[in-house]
């Protein structure tokens, strides 16, 4: 097996003298590999790397939705929920006068009638945290962007972070509240964007990058560590 790296990036090299063209996969694991004729030169194959890298950290990012989470979450006293990038732990409480869930005293505080419902609680209370957080961002985005949505919407989206509706909605995954500020910023920025550039052509990207010029880090830390932010 020979493995070569170009940046950040590092790629199994298949060899085939069957194969005419280079070609670029994205394994389910993530593991990238170039399937390549044998006379291809490495000059050659960093070229097509770099031509083709949008679309391989476009494809790494929607294959991290693919890994489940190392472990399943637990609602019980000690398990630790992310928010805003930072890991808190629960505490479950007899019942007092106060909301089912809450972050109070650096901890969560889940109400032990609603221990059966935790998963629904956290997602409720994502969703409604997370709401006002992405519309400040956007309206902080708006001048640099020189656009704005119609609306802003926290929801249930599957394996996406966020969409961009073709009427000028945006949507955002309620699991962006558990990611730090820096990625919450990135994934405003690339929906905004979207408002102008509806594919992830090169002029897309070169509107991210404008506003977001270490987008591409951003973009490949998301890729590898977001399965880690969910329930």
């Amino acid at each position: 097996m020979t493995s070569i790296t170009f940046g950040d990036l590092s790629f199994e090299i298949r060899h085939s003298s069957k194969r005419r063209t280079v070609g670029i996969t994205v394994e389910r694991d993530g593991k990238l590999v170039l399937a390549s004729p044998p006379e291809v030169p490495i000059e050659a194959l960093e070229r097509i790397v770099s031509e083709k890298r949008y679309w391989i950290y476009s494809k790494l990012l929607k294959k991290e939705s693919l890994n489940p989470p190392a472990s399943v979450k637990e609602y019980v006293s000690g398990e630790g929920f992310y928010y805003l990038g930072r890991s808190y732990r629960l505490k479950v409480v007899e019942l007092q006068q106060q909301p089912s869930l809450r972050l109070y005293q650096s901890r969560f505080e889940l109400q032990r009638p609603a221990q059966a419902q935790g998963r629904e609680h956290f997602i409720q209370w994502y969703r409604e945290h997370l709401q006002p957080i992405v519309e400040q961002q956007i309206a902080t985005l708006i001048k640099r962007v020189t656009t704005s949505p119609r609306s802003v919407q926290v929801r249930e989206l599957g394996n996406r972070w966020g969409s961009c509706g073709h009427k000028g909605d945006l949507y955002f995954h309620w699991r962006v509240a558990m990611l730090p500020r820096t990625m919450i910023e990135y994934l405003a920025v690339h929906e905004l964007v979207h408002l102008i550039e509806p594919d992830h052509s090169t002029a897309f990207w070169h509107r991210v990058e404008r506003i977001v010029p270490d987008y591409l880090e951003r973009k490949q830390w998301l890729a590898e560590n977001g399965a880690i932010y969910n329930l």
